[in-house]
């Protein structure tokens, strides 16, 4: 009755959606089936959630009580927050707690990665994160930060006029991480340097 909704505000699949009256919803922000912004009391005054730009809201999820949910914040199906979100942050679980904060120049990294060792979180998207995607998104990064830091190491110790010999790595492109359900010319299938020997014999038996 009360609630204060922004600009361009969409709901997909309206079933079972919880407004509260002294509720607030910024410009852009999207909600799914299921979705309480809820209180926690029946005190007069502001007692349900502010949520301020571009925030989108996971089916099922539960946000209660008088708190604020930054700018393109993400919480995930089922969450239930009860505590103040920082802008850009990723909510998931029970009660709800941050996985990550928006950092678009490690994503670009992460996904360049991901794409040479065929890596796909097939699935999921920016708004509902994978926990699992979550965490291997997670080993990349500190792979990828080993790897800047040998680097770094190896050439203080060429420029202390240390020999190194040559460790040959093992080529990323050819590694059989995927989604499932995935081989050679399969939809979907992330591009490789070259086939793995199994496949290749298969396609020689053709």
């Amino acid at each position: 009755p009360g609630a204060r909704i922004g600009r361009r505000f969409f709901i997909d699949h309206g079933m079972g959606v919880v407004i509260g009256e002294s509720a607030e919803i910024g410009d852009d922000c999207t909600l799914y089936h299921g979705v309480t912004l809820g209180g926690t009391t029946w005190e007069k005054g502001k007692r349900h959630p502010t949520l301020g730009r571009d925030v989108v809201v996971g089916a099922g999820a539960k946000v209660l009580g008088p708190i604020r949910i930054g700018d393109g914040a993400r919480i995930g199906s089922n969450a239930v927050v009860v505590k103040d979100i920082p802008a850009g942050a990723t909510v998931v679980g029970v009660p709800g707690h941050v996985v990550q904060r928006l950092d678009t120049g490690r994503e670009a990294d992460r996904r360049a990665f991901a794409r040479r060792i065929g890596f796909d979180s097939y699935g999921t998207t920016r708004d509902m994160p994978d926990p699992v995607a979550h965490a291997i998104n997670c080993m990349l990064d500190h792979i990828q930060a080993m790897d800047r830091k040998m680097e770094s190491m190896c050439d203080a110790l060429k420029s202390l006029g240390t020999e190194l010999g040559d460790v040959h790595l093992p080529d990323l492109g050819p590694c059989e991480i995927r989604s499932g359900g995935v081989g050679p010319n399969t939809p979907g299938t992330p591009e490789v340097s070259e086939q793995p020997e199994h496949w290749a014999e298969k396609e020689r038996l053709k």
